[in-house]
């Protein structure tokens, strides 16, 4: 018998939410670091195609589309395995598909729309191919599957807040001309949020230093939420509401991942203090 699905926005959202934490709990427990690694991948691979959808135009051509995402995929798997090259691979990518589009310059206008193309392409390697790449150097962390759980919940915690306070005592507007719901009321209960689940997380972690825990998880919380508006703002000028429909009352993965993005170097470069200071 299939599973009663929610109606509700709210319900939706929960049950969805429930949903993908098991999965994740699942892989965790089953397939461990292996497993979150070929999350982050598929984030990448299901995320890109996402964001072709915003930064592309219907009419532009197989080739150009193929060879982002190719690139794309290459750029991450490259970065996440071997992060000193991460910036090598990055200007290779893109002066790569930086001459494939002007190979492709018929189909444009004008100069300015062939460069506004460029300019939107090499942000998209940047945002994609670089930024899940830390998470993904979180695992290799030691007990990095720990400290990518953190990851999730420092961000996830804060969503969470910031999405309640917002319904409950939003009033003001944060940034209305990007993202219309947002309040600084839900902005500053998401940070809250964050900092809660930094003191949580040091309750489960005895020997890790509480100070600088809750200070990482408050600023991992801050950096997310302007993950969250940046992708907004990419929505906001290609006039979507969301960036797919990957999980229902949430949107596209980008819409999941979109604060995870930001906040993972945070984590990495915390995780990788806070080691070092034990040790």
């Amino acid at each position: 018998m299939p599973l009663p699905i929610p109606k509700g926005s709210t319900s939706l959202r929960l049950f969805s939410a429930f949903v993908g934490l098991a999965a994740l709990a699942g892989v965790l427990y089953w397939l461990g670091g292996g497993g979150l690694r070929l999350l982050c991948l598929g984030a990448v691979v299901i995320g890109t195609r996402e964001l072709m959808r915003i930064l592309f135009q219907p009419d532009d051509s197989r080739f150009i589309r193929a060879l982002f995402f190719l690139l794309m995929v290459t750029l991450f798997a490259i970065s996440s395995n071997y992060p000193s090259m991460s910036g090598l691979a990055f200007s290779y990518v893109s002066i790569f598909f930086f001459s494939a589009s002007l190979w492709n310059r018929k189909r444009f206008s004008d100069l300015h729309a062939l460069t506004q193309f460029q300019a939107k392409s090499i942000l998209g390697f940047l945002y994609l191919g670089l930024l899940p790449a830390f998470a993904y150097q979180i695992i290799d962390l030691r007990r990095g599957e720990s400290w990518f759980m953190s990851l999730l919940t420092f961000v996830f915690s804060g969503d969470s807040a910031a999405y309640f306070c917002g319904r409950w005592f939003g009033r003001t507007p944060l940034l209305p001309e990007i993202s219309p719901k947002k309040t600084v009321e839900g902005a500053l209960g998401g940070l809250v949020g964050s900092l809660l689940a930094g003191a949580v997380w040091k309750l489960l972690y005895s020997d890790l230093p509480g100070g600088a825990v809750i200070a990482m998880a408050g600023l991992a919380g801050l950096v997310g939420q302007m993950g969250d508006l940046f992708e907004s703002s990419l929505k906001r000028v290609a006039n979507q509401k969301d960036s797919g429909e990957f999980l229902p009352g949430h949107g596209g993965a980008l819409d999941r991942i979109d604060g995870l993005l930001f906040a993972a170097p945070v984590v990495l470069l915390g995780a990788q203090l806070i080691e070092r200071g034990l040790n």
